[in-house]
């Protein structure tokens, strides 16, 4: 089951695209439309609906927040669409000529991610009509993520920055200590409105910010302490209690656990040695 939600705030035009499959979970992205800028183009298993909700749209340019196949799903449908620029950092515009493999959760959920050669690197800003964007590399939850930030409007644009106050699975790929980092970083900008590309929280999203980041310091500084006496990943597991998604983790293959979160400590605090 599909659906779409439009609605607008201030100048900004937001789309939800939504879908549930038979068991399970309710799974969604927005996409966001700025004054001809269209960011991030959604998954390709919403493919039909996005096309057909946005097409009546003006978009001259897309900035691409980063390459997981929920926000880079439709690069090549809506470029041929709108024939316009479509940028993104520069890192995400190497990974986007080689996409790393996805899962087959990955696959089922949210659809292929084909590669795509023709992004426009961009590291500073992206300008329209009205306003200006300040593109500020965020990575960890993925190493090519980026937000927009405009310091007039005071907006922020956060990509999968917060999601939800907590996590409870990673991908393989994700660095805990850079998401500290990065939340920290977006956290010193002034801003008020927060756009999240799963879960907007417009309006309370600095404290919901807040929270998250007391969350992963919390998770980090517990694994840590018991990693520093010299506990295993699945000792520490089992000794903070933790519990997995096991249906998310058969279905990934691995890819997507909370073991990952763990892991990802680890890794961590192994470069620190």
């Amino acid at each position: 089951m599909k659906s779409i939600q439009k609605y607008k705030f201030d100048e900004i035009e937001v789309f939800q695209f939504s879908f549930k499959l038979p068991g399970a979970i309710k799974l969604g992205v927005h996409l966001f439309y700025i004054d001809g800028l269209l960011i991030d183009t959604g998954p390709s298993r919403l493919r039909k609906e996005i096309l057909q909700t946005i097409n009546s749209l003006s978009v001259r340019q897309i900035f691409v927040t980063h390459h997981h196949e929920d926000h880079s799903g439709n690069l090549k449908q809506l470029q041929l669409i709108f024939k316009c620029p479509i940028y993104a950092t520069p890192s995400c515009c190497l990974m986007m000529k080689k996409p790393p493999p996805i899962s087959l959760s990955q696959k089922i959920y949210w659809g292929e991610r084909p590669p795509f050669f023709d992004l426009t690197p961009k590291d500073n800003k992206i300008e329209t009509d009205n306003f200006c964007f300040e593109i500020i590399p965020t990575p960890g939850h993925a190493v090519d993520m980026a937000v927009l930030y405009e310091p007039t409007k005071r907006w922020l644009f956060v990509a999968d920055l917060y999601v939800s106050y907590t996590i409870n699975y990673f991908l393989e790929s994700e660095g805990m200590a850079q998401q500290i980092d990065s939340i920290k970083k977006v956290l010193e900008l002034d801003w008020d409105f927060m756009f999240c590309s799963h879960n907007p929280n417009i309006k309370c999203g600095r404290n919901e910010l807040e929270s998250k980041l007391k969350f992963l310091e919390k998770f980090y500084a517990d694994v840590a302490e018991l990693y520093q006496q010299g506990l295993t990943a699945r000792q520490i597991f089992s000794k903070l209690n933790f519990k997995e998604d096991w249906a998310v983790k058969l279905s990934s293959g691995g890819n997507l656990s909370k073991m990952n979160m763990v892991k990802a400590v680890i890794r961590d605090e192994g470069r620190k040695a």
